[in-house]
């Protein structure tokens, strides 16, 4: 993430060229050369693996390195004064196990998932205990099947893709899931938090199945929710304290070729009636957006979304544009937001996807994508979509999601009772239109 970081550039709140975030990047990238060319120089030591650093070519390299290191050193304790969610983000700060499970009520469980080539594991975390549980499955076979159920659930057109999603969806629910329930850890739960690694966050936990005389899935047993990690959701836990905005911004660019995002906004007036802003068509541009942003508590993008492969920090949703904007707000320039909100909801394609194992980015355990900078900015929660989604679906499915939200339910709580409903409607049921959306939030 951080080379993603340096290579991208992300905007800052902070305007000035000399900016702390600017000069973190550039102090980064620095010595990252520095290292390079002083690694680089040199024959090496016979019999060693490595290069020789005792001739005195290179003691200009040390010198400079070593100063950039102790400067770097520096600027992080500034960072930390002045900015301190992009200094825990740079230095990965990790929450102590006791502080997460004091942020857990009774009825959740935090599972957080962890997939290396020797093992796949499960730390699962309950207000009262942690516990970890070997999963025995390859990892190999368990990419292969996430990469089946995803080809088989984004395809429910294709006649020989229409079932063949169950199977793979009962195995990834026996491999991932059966385990923890057999130990006792998932007994009197209510939601499931999760924590995907790798491959695992292209997974809908969600449409995960059940074996039985009647199958369940999984979100008609738990509401589930997604983290970046536990310590990331434990930062977001102090955020709710919060003071957040009370307009809902509701941006519908593309109105005549997603006929359903008009509805969809539409239904988002109905439901709150005069806090709404309704930006549509050509009054829907990143200008209006970032002038609004700060003060509202609920932000919602109906559009189009794209994802980068080769670089995330480039991802972006469709907005319109407007002079010297270009309409596409990506995922650096969204870094540099200032937002006070309880909710954003990125309902476009696959705005849950970030680098990783299905686009050009090596796999880290970090997740780099709009969702992740999105609550850097500020946002407590952010629901988005793990493939492209149907246009008419979404808005039925975003009406009834709101009209929860307004009843009074948590996020999880509603995007729950809006997918149970598309459940048990036959036209809806298949779940590629309703799993691929995903919460990722803090308590």
């Amino acid at each position: 993430m951080l080379d993603l970081l340096a290579r991208g550039r992300v905007e800052s709140a902070d305007p000035s060229p000399d900016s702390l975030v600017s000069r973190e990047q550039d102090l980064r990238r620095r010595i990252a050369v520095l290292t390079g060319r002083l690694e680089g120089s040199g024959t090496g030591e016979p019999g060693l693996r490595g290069p020789s650093w005792s001739d005195t070519s290179s003691s200009a390299l040390r010198e400079a390195l070593a100063g950039a290191q102790q400067a770097y050193a520096e600027l992080l304790r500034e960072l930390r004064e002045a900015r301190p969610g992009y200094a825990a983000m740079v230095r990965a700060e990790v929450a102590p196990a006791r502080e997460v499970m004091a942020r857990l009520s009774p009825d959740e469980v935090l599972l957080e998932y962890l997939v290396t080539d020797s093992a796949v594991v499960v730390f699962v975390v309950t207000a009262d205990s942690v516990a970890v549980v070997d999963l025995d499955v390859d990892r190999a076979a368990l990419v292969a099947l996430v990469d089946f159920a995803r080809g088989t659930l984004t395809r429910p057109e294709r006649a020989a893709a229409r079932q063949a999603w169950r199977t793979a969806l009962r195995r990834l629910y026996d491999e991932l899931v059966a385990p923890v329930e057999a130990v006792g850890l998932l007994a009197g739960k209510r939601r499931l938090l999760i924590a995907p690694h790798a491959e695992l966050h292209y997974l809908p936990f969600a449409a995960l199945l059940r074996r039985g005389a009647s199958e369940q899935f999984l979100i008609e047993r738990y509401e589930v929710q997604y983290l970046p990690s536990a310590s990331a959701w434990a930062r977001l836990g102090d955020r709710r304290a919060g003071a957040t905005g009370a307009m809902v911004l509701a941006l519908a660019p593309q109105v005549r070729a997603l006929p359903g995002s008009r509805a969809e906004v539409a239904a988002i007036a109905r439901i709150y009636g005069a806090r709404v802003r309704v930006l549509a068509g050509a009054d829907a541009t990143e200008r209006a957006l970032r002038e609004a942003a700060g003060r509202a508590g609920i932000i919602h993008l109906a559009t189009y979304g794209v994802l980068n492969k080769h670089n995330p920090l480039f991802s972006f949703v469709d907005l319109a544009p407007d002079g010297a904007d270009d309409g596409r707000l990506e995922v650096r320039e969204v870094f540099g937001l200032r937002l006070n909100a309880r909710l954003v909801v990125l309902s476009a394609c696959q705005t849950a996807l970030g680098s990783g194992s299905l686009v050009d980015v090596p796999p880290g355990d970090d997740w780099v994508g709009l969702v992740r900078a999105f609550l850097f900015a500020g946002a407590s929660n952010v629901l988005a979509t793990l493939w492209p989604v149907q246009d008419a679906a979404t808005a039925t499915l975003m009406e009834r999601f709101y009209a929860g939200l307004a009843a009074g339910s948590s996020e999880a709580e509603a995007i729950a009772g809006a997918q149970r409903s598309m459940l048990r409607n036959p036209e809806t049921a298949h779940p590629f239109y309703w799993a691929g959306f995903s919460l990722v939030g803090g308590p």
